[in-house]
């Protein structure tokens, strides 16, 4: 059979890449070609086309349909490459917006840090002044207790609605 024969059959049904059944239910057969142009060249036939030659079963040369499958893996491919791709630039624009968010909250922690630092060094001298040794201990421990509990309260609830 030659190249042109199976451009003629191929018109009522088109088979793409290496084809494992056909549409008469029917099992696919390799064959060699016996004509002068392609000699010996591989071919795939439906097993019912070598019964009734006079209806258009499928033909296909093995090497087309070789060459066939292998274009359409690199489509899938290509497809998967960009699939990755989006997905690589989604992710990394999603971890940088959240390393934004923390950075800020580290930096907000540092401010009320720093400021819960000087007010609780006001309040020991303001402390000393107003109150003797005994009575001011207490006092400073309860001080320190309350902006220590207030401070990781505000932490906390920063840290959950991230």
């Amino acid at each position: 059979m030659s190249s042109s024969s199976s451009a003629s059959r191929s018109q009522t049904h088109t088979t793409r890449g290496i084809p494992s059944k056909y549409w008469c239910g029917s099992n696919l057969t390799t064959f060699g070609a016996q004509t002068k142009e392609n000699l010996y060249r591989r071919f795939y036939r439906c097993e019912i086309a070598i019964k009734r030659q006079s209806e258009h079963h499928l033909f296909k040369w093995i090497d087309e349909a070789i060459i066939d499958e292998i274009r359409m893996v690199d489509k899938k491919v290509t497809h998967l490459q960009s699939d990755f791709q989006s997905i690589k630039r989604t992710t990394t624009m999603r971890l940088q917006e959240h390393g934004k968010k923390i950075d800020e909250s580290l930096l907000e922690m540092k401010r009320i840090f720093h400021d819960q630092t000087i007010l609780l060094e006001e309040l020991r001298n303001k402390s000393t002044s107003v109150l003797d040794a005994k009575s001011h201990c207490p006092l400073l421990n309860v001080a320190a207790a309350a902006i220590a509990l207030g401070t990781l309260a505000w932490l906390y609830a920063k840290m959950t609605s991230i």
